[in-house]
């Protein structure tokens, strides 16, 4: 079992890109978004959010982002793909390799 210490590892880096995905997500949006909220060409007369409020809104815009992804028909078949081919240790029976006897 050589493997078995790698699949957690492997788990945490996949989640590690989906998490730095999300926050690079975020980040451009509220780079676009501050840009235009607070870039010279928008009217001076209106009140500014707060940049910490702007960014949990980017946030949220980025995480709705996210779940209309995981909606669409490509992704979905993409899923059901991942989770077909996918090796689910508690449903594998494994008596049938375990004997009962020594047969050397």
């Amino acid at each position: 079992m050589s493997g078995s210490g790698s699949a957690p590892a492997k788990v945490e880096a996949q989640a590690g890109a989906a998490r730095e995905a999300y926050i690079d997500l975020a980040e451009k949006i509220y780079i676009n978004l501050a840009a235009r909220v607070y870039g010279t060409l928008s009217g001076t007369e209106q009140k500014k959010p707060d940049p910490k409020a702007l960014a949990a809104f980017c946030f949220k815009l980025a995480n709705a982002f996210e779940e209309a992804t995981r909606e669409t028909d490509r992704m979905k078949a993409r899923i059901e793909a991942e989770n077909k081919a996918a090796v689910k240790l508690d449903q594998v029976d494994v008596s049938s390799f375990i004997t009962s006897g020594d047969k050397k």
